[in-house]
């Protein structure tokens, strides 16, 4: 087993996806992650009866233990948000666990390939990375609500993949005029816009050639270039909008070919990320 939490928040379908997800981790990754299930309000027998596969340990939480973490911190702007929006739930869910304990997040529609880079969390310190989109997804009443116009000059950010440790409240002021505004957010791209905003300001970015994001696939022969030509970047697949398709033939290769070798360095000599103030 690793140190890393593995935190997914999940409803009925996602819960679901989750056996194809955790597989891939089980064939690919070097050891097996502590996994941490948040619900969207789905019953925890649920989620527990579509994790009866996994032989390893896992948590399995409600988000309104992520809730009462935040209302105990006066957080209540962005509790509002989250009464909105299950995207709210998410983005509480996530900042409560980091806060909690160094944890990788990933949507239920991530495939990996190989062990993902990390960075080193600094004791004490806020560190945060997520992974880049093919578009600017956001939105945009809540991008001119708080006047930063700016994010369409960096490079787009999805908030499929993320990691996080310790309080983005850390920034006087900063995560505050967020939630502010978020509170009002009535669609679910507001969450990543503000991750987004994190990771501006106080983090960084895993690229397109370590999260693979697309929906035009390029790689669509019967079976997948990234299955036998060695990529040393590549380590996951997010399945924007292709659930229904490629994600489950992804999932069957995975399950039929043997672990990736990578070709050249192992996970932590490889090419560093960009920081996004970088491109």
């Amino acid at each position: 087993m690793s140190d890393v939490n593995l935190l997914f928040f999940s409803g009925k379908k996602g819960a679901r996806m989750l056996k194809p997800v955790l597989l891939s981790i089980y064939r690919r990754w070097e050891k097996i992650p502590r996994i941490t299930i948040v619900s969207d309000g789905t019953p925890r027998e649920y989620i527990a009866s579509c994790m009866r596969f996994w032989p390893f340990p896992y948590e399995i939480k409600s988000w309104t233990e992520s809730q009462e973490y935040h209302r105990q911190r006066g957080r209540l702007t962005l509790l509002k948000f989250a009464d909105n929006s299950v995207f709210g739930k998410k983005l509480c869910a996530i900042l409560a666990e980091g806060e909690l304990k160094p944890t990788l997040y990933c949507d239920t529609d991530v495939l990996w390939f190989s062990d993902p880079t990390l960075p080193e969390p600094l004791p004490g310190s806020f560190t945060f990375r997520m992974s880049t989109d093919n578009a600017h997804t956001y939105s945009k009443p809540f991008i001119d609500a708080l006047d930063v116009q700016y994010i369409y000059s960096e490079k787009p950010l999805n908030a499929g993949v993320i990691f996080i440790s310790g309080s983005v409240y850390d920034k006087p002021g900063f995560f505050e005029r967020i939630a502010a505004e978020l509170q009002y957010a009535k669609v679910g791209v507001a969450e990543q816009t503000a991750f987004a905003l994190m990771a501006i300001e106080m983090g960084d970015r895993w690229t397109l050639e370590n999260i693979m994001v697309n929906t035009k696939d390029i790689h669509w022969p019967v079976i997948p270039r990234y299955f036998y030509h060695y990529y040393d970047e590549l380590f996951a697949r997010h399945h924007v909008l292709t659930k229904n398709s490629w994600f489950w033939r992804d999932a069957l290769y995975l399950f039929l070919f043997k672990r990736k070798k990578i070709a050249s360095q192992p996970v932590k000599d490889r090419k560093p990320v960009v920081h996004a103030y970088e491109q």
